[in-house]
């Protein structure tokens, strides 16, 4: 492994004390630690694997549990962040570190959970996220010594990345690397990401590591909350292909919630991957109801032990004696073996591919060179085209979506860029990233929330070894096809020792097997009769070589007539032979029928579900060949979050003299209800939200001008103020409240983060606010909801008080006098048409 570069206690000029680290001397843990002495320049470490110390333990591992609170007990104080103690008061810092050791903890987290240049800029410190870093995992090494591990915490920005939210992934990416970049030149053994919701923001954190130091091992934790799934509808499943796809060291489950509802998420992780599982879930959380003692804890986490867990730990409202008290958790369990099978995954979808899965049907229409009207949409921008061809292939019943976007003289980079982000907004299904260009595919991978199929390379020695780096680096699957400098091989043995040295070129480099997708090319029949059968017996050969074969079926057919009839027969003589991935259109319904039954008679549908399935389909729709792309309706096209749609439908309706008023009351808000429905039984998450609700407020917006032009305005249903209180910077579900409630028909008000009570109070009484909206996610930062509603009941026309955030609930909404709680956006806009309507009715 080569060396990192540790040279930042110089740049400080802050070297560590002699003796922190003693030379090469190889510690318990099996690594050598680095000193850092008056005249050292450079450390040299060697990176721990994780997964094989764990291991060894043979008992669980114990993380070490909460940090603000006790930082609290010490002096920290909003608004300052607690990362801040480093700089003022460094020694308790410290004794948290070493309450947690002597508690019995293996591995410590260094006190930088928040410490991006996002977070920092709150408070004009992000020019020292490095700095912060560093002394986060010094501070943490000193007290530790070599007997426990230090983890590097990395938590979220608070900010969503694109598209869901305004930070692009670079700009994430970033944010995260002067953080990671120090805390890995202070001693941390490895990064720990965590209290992740957003799959993509997740992925911007591991990539700004990787681009920092490839050989750091890393952990990424992520938070369960809605129907076992993240707020972004990533599930337990999901979580675990993305993270050994893309080399994590062990993936966690922290935060949210208490022990017993990480029970379930725990198991299936378990299920779905060979990882150390981390989970350090909630004690307490007291205007939520959570206060679990040390010993109710401790009984609560054996069930996450039989259930996977290797290491368990703590989150908010644990203190050393939440940590003391799982000593006596029951052995954990082996780790399973790697997946016989391949993982592909979008953000909220996975697909297995293997021995004795379903074919993958890689859905091919997204081309410019296929026949139709897409290359001249990509070319004029008319995204919404893509979109529809996603959105037929998903119904069709594709398991990815191939993206291709080769036109001669058109911006390869920014056109490949919008059909992906096209193609996204419209189906939840797993991409496979299409072109000849390789820096192209690297830029989309890189920043890919999931595990693609990147296709492809060729076996020429350059682009081989430039596409298994990539895939190793961004946790992608590959295609790789058999054909080299000299063209595709004549020979079955010529096709074969190609494929060879690309699973042997993928040994050598680390990626494992199961990840690489080898083509033996399919050749038309019509110039070799020969060709098909090389093709067949190349699959046969592929079985053995541990790697997936993928094919494009309808090669073979070219120049000849009937060629659905060629492409059906020789795709069921491909199955026969062990091929793995099609490449195909999944809108010729006698093709995907062809599939059905030829996985009903090779063992892959062993209780002929899909075929029976498919065959009743067939009794009902008859056979089509090809689907028209229909346009959906204003309130359909709200609903799936189509822009263009709800935008082309509600010129169409105020066209016919629908008034603007009666646009939103019966088209838009009804279509915001659905929405509600599909968000309350788990089918919508936050992204389908987001997107549904940007296409009501186009046409909100849309309704307002055609008022506008006719001299009138458009009635606010109200006024609703929000704010996040004093002490606290996080505003994520603040900013989705008030997207959902805008596009409703609200007047929204927005006075940003870490807003003092009479700041609050003093916009609301200028705004005249209906509501007012105040939301936490501290526990540490929750009472100053109850100064904010105590001061506003003093005199003058009261607003509605209401309260949001991970801290509280409804009980404590009671307690301090709030007039409403709500747990997401949806109770909220609910929440607020409630109380509008009640006052409306006193009046």
């Amino acid at each position: 492994m080569r060396p990192r570069n540790l040279s930042l206690p110089e740049k400080l000029g802050k070297p560590s004390p002699p003796g922190i680290r003693t030379l090469c001397r190889r510690s318990r843990h099996g690594l050598k630690w680095i000193s850092y002495g008056q005249n050292d320049r450079e450390g040299t470490a060697i990176a721990i694997d994780l997964k094989s110390w764990i291991e060894k333990k043979r008992r669980v591992v114990l993380l070490d549990g909460a940090m603000g609170t006790l930082l609290a007990e010490k002096g920290w104080r909003s608004p300052s962040l607690p990362e801040e103690m480093l700089f003022s008061s460094p020694e308790a810092v410290r004794s948290i570190h070493e309450a947690y050791l002597e508690a019995g903890a293996d591995i410590v987290e260094t006190n930088s959970f928040g410490a991006s240049t996002i977070k920092l800029s709150h408070r004009g410190l992000q020019g020292r996220a490095e700095e912060i870093g560093f002394l986060a995992a010094r501070t943490a090494r000193e007290a530790l010594g070599d007997r426990a591990l230090v983890a590097g915490s990395v938590g979220p920005l608070g900010r969503l990345v694109e598209p869901l939210g305004d930070v692009s992934f670079d700009e994430a990416l970033a944010a995260f690397r002067p953080q990671i970049k120090g805390l890995l030149a202070g001693g941390a053994d490895f990064i720990l990401i965590e209290t992740m919701l957003d799959l993509r923001e997740a992925k911007a954190a591991v990539m700004a590591l990787k681009e920092e130091d490839a050989s750091a091992p890393f952990v990424v934790s992520f938070t369960f909350d809605r129907n076992g799934a993240t707020m972004t509808g990533t599930t337990p499943e999901v979580a675990a292909a993305w993270a050994m796809a893309v080399g994590a060291s062990a993936l966690g489950a922290n935060c949210g919630v208490g022990p017993d509802a990480y029970v379930d998420v725990v198991a299936r992780m378990g299920r779905s991957c060979d990882l150390p599982l981390f989970v350090y879930a909630n004690a307490g959380l007291p205007a939520r109801g959570l206060t679990l003692d040390p010993e109710s804890f401790a009984g609560a986490c054996r069930s996450l032990v039989e259930a996977g867990a290797s290491v368990v730990g703590g989150c908010c409202g644990t203190g050393p004696d939440h940590i003391a008290a799982l000593a006596g958790l029951p052995l954990p369990r082996p780790l399973p073996g790697a997946p016989a099978s391949t993982a592909l995954a979008s953000r909220s979808h996975v697909f297995a591919c293997g021995r004795g899965e379903p074919l993958l049907i890689v859905g091919e229409r997204i081309n410019p060179s296929r026949k139709g009207p897409l290359k001249e949409a990509m070319i004029e921008g008319k995204w919404s085209v893509v979109r529809d061809e996603a959105r037929l292939q998903t119904e069709a019943g594709a398991s990815l979506l191939d993206v291709n976007t080769g036109i001669a003289g058109q911006d390869r980079q920014v056109l490949f860029r919008r059909a992906v982000e096209a193609v996204l907004t419209a189906s939840p299904l797993p991409l496979s990233l299409d072109s000849d260009d390789l820096s192209l595919l690297d830029e989309a991978a890189r920043s890919y929330g999931g595990v693609p199929l990147v296709n492809s390379v060729t076996c020429d020695d350059e682009p081989l070894a430039r596409g298994l780096a990539l895939a190793r680096k961004t946790g992608s699957a590959l295609v790789v096809l058999t054909l080299d400098g000299a063209g595709i091989p004549a020979t079955v043995e010529r096709r074969l020792a190609l494929a060879r040295k690309a699973v042997e070129a993928a040994d050598a480099m680390g990626l494992p097997r199961r990840y690489l997708f080898i083509d033996p090319l399919t050749l038309t029949a019509g110039s070799d009769a020969s060709g098909p059968a090389v093709t067949l017996e190349s699959l046969r050969g592929l079985r053995e070589l541990g790697a997936r074969s993928i094919l494009g079926i309808s090669n073979v057919s070219f120049g000849l007539p009937d060629r659905g009839l060629l492409n059906r027969t020789f795709l069921a003589m491909a199955l026969a032979s062990g091929l793995d991935a099609v490449i195909a259109n999944p809108l010729d319904r006698a093709f995907m029928e062809t599939v059905a039954a030829g996985e009903a008679l090779v063992g892959r549908d062993p209780a002929l579900k899909r075929y029976i399935a498919s065959a009743k389909a067939r009794d009902v729709t008859g056979q089509v060949e090809a689907k028209v792309p229909e346009r959906p309706s204003l309130g359909p096209a709200v609903v799936e979050g189509d822009r263009e749609a709800a935008l082309a439908a509600g010129e169409a309706l105020l066209a016919a003299g629908l008034p603007p008023m009666a646009l939103i009351a019966d088209a838009v808000i009804p279509a915001l209800e659905e929405v509600g429905r599909l968000y309350d039984c788990g089918d919508f998450f936050l992204p389908e939200l987001l997107q549904s609700s940007q296409a009501a407020q186009a046409l909100c917006d849309l309704a307002e001008r055609r008022m506008a032009e006719r001299g009138e305005s458009l009635e606010k249903r109200g006024t609703v103020l929000l704010a996040t209180v004093e002490g606290d910077l996080h505003d994520l579900g603040k900013k989705v409240v008030a997207m959902v409630l805008k596009s409703r028909g609200y007047r929204i008000v927005d006075v940003g983060v870490d807003v003092p009570a009479d700041r609050i109070l003093a916009a609301a009484r200028e705004a005249r606010a209906d509501v007012v909206g105040l939301s936490a996610l501290m526990t540490t930062t929750v009472e100053h909801m109850k100064d904010v509603i105590a001061q506003g009941r003093e005199g003058g026309p009261e607003p509605f008080f209401i309260v949001g955030g991970a801290a509280v609930n409804a009980a404590f909404a009671d307690t301090i006098g709030a007039d409403g709680y709500a747990a997401d956006a949806i109770e909220a806009a609910r929440l607020v048409d409630r109380l509008m309507a009640a006052r409306k009715g006193g009046e």
